[in-house]
């Protein structure tokens, strides 16, 4: 998890209108969302998962059970579900 230290930048009238960070942690961020970004991406690209993921779940106990592919379950990253965050992935 990353601590973010911010500065915020206030207009005359004492508003908020922006936020600034270290240039450091700006591109962890940046890192971060454009991984989060890929994995949308791959996920809209696979048409089948894409459908299944944005289709009713609630009879999900009459699905077929998933083959596994050689190396699969392997392929992918660990993740840390972190309480008011949500799931953070590894590196």
């Amino acid at each position: 998890m990353i601590e973010i230290h911010k500065q915020y930048v206030f207009d005359e009238n004492g508003t908020a209108i922006a936020v600034q960070i270290p240039i450091e942690q700006f591109e962890q961020v940046e890192s971060i969302l454009n991984k989060s970004g890929q994995v949308i991406l791959m996920l809209e690209g696979e048409n089948e998962d894409a459908a299944w993921l944005n289709s009713d779940l609630s009879n999900l106990g009459s699905s077929g059970n998933y083959e596994w592919q050689p190396g699969e379950l392997e392929a992918g990253k660990p993740i840390t579900f972190v309480p008011g965050h949500g799931l953070v992935i590894e590196e």
